[in-house]
């Protein structure tokens, strides 16, 4: 394991079925420190957020807003907020979602589409 990186041990499918597996993710970055001093302690979160969420897609997985929570310490309205910070600048935050209607959905012509965590919105993928 390198400085920096963690294996996060997830299940599949979530809660206690489906296989456990691990991610190797980078918790902290080579370029963090510089993000601190210059912009703060948000925006750095926002980068791990960012940052953690697609090397697990990467890795053929999807973190929840439990797993981001116990990686960064954060709270889960914090985390809420943040993503919606995110997805208003225009990026989407590859999440497993809740399936009550806030999770995947196929548009008409079947691609995939993001909802937002807060709003419910659809976001194009």
């Amino acid at each position: 394991m390198n400085f920096g990186t963690v294996d996060y041990a997830v299940r599949e499918n979530g809660g206690g079925r489906g296989r456990r597996r691990t991610l190797r993710l980078t918790l902290i970055g080579h370029d963090d420190e510089r993000e601190l001093e210059g912009s703060g302690v948000r925006s750095l979160r926002l980068k791990r957020i960012l940052r953690l969420t697609r090397e697990a897609e990467q890795q053929g997985c999807r973190l929840c807003l439990g797993d981001l929570s116990a990686l960064l310490l954060t709270s889960l309205s914090t985390l809420k907020r943040d993503i919606v910070s995110i997805e208003s600048q225009g990026d989407t935050v590859p999440l497993k979602r809740k399936r009550n209607g806030a999770g995947r959905r196929k548009t008409m012509s079947g691609a995939p589409l993001e909802t937002s965590v807060m709003t419910g919105e659809a976001l194009e993928r």
